[in-house]
């Protein structure tokens, strides 16, 4: 993908997203329609993105990593204190509570799971390129 294939697909899923938002809650085909194609452009863009970290400076990969390191603890601070809410017993019994279930949803939602594999992406490039990596506060 080049840059200007990267510009046209960056304005598509614009478009897409703007679509999305005007359509009226109870039109579900149109916009699982919209949903398809909003999937494909980002899988188009992940794919330039892949490319394109390689050729990036450590200085602006180390700062993409403090960004995201931000926002994973910002998701991970919305999560349920699942020892508050069982009163402080802090007896488990290996099967899932609630609070884990929703903690894991809103972890799904929040793309807690993308921004983690990006971070390791990151790290990786960095490692290779003996660039010191600081550790996550």
């Amino acid at each position: 993908m080049t840059e200007v294939d990267l510009d046209q697909a960056l304005r598509e899923l614009s478009e897409v997203q703007d679509r999305l938002n005007a359509l009226p809650t109870d039109a579900f085909a149109e916009r699982y329609e919209l949903r398809c194609r909003q999937d494909e452009l980002r899988d188009q863009m992940a794919s330039f993105r892949v490319d394109f970290d390689v050729e990036r400076s450590t200085d602006d990969l180390l700062a993409e990593l403090s960004g995201l390191r931000s926002r994973l603890t910002a998701i991970e601070g919305q999560r349920i204190d699942m020892v508050s809410q069982a009163g402080g017993s802090g007896a488990m019994t290996g099967a899932m509570t609630p609070e884990e279930g929703l903690n894991r949803k809103m972890d799904e939602a929040a793309g807690a799971g993308e921004i983690r594999a990006r971070i390791g992406r990151i790290k990786g490039i960095l490692i290779d390129r003996g660039a010191e990596v600081p550790e996550a506060l």
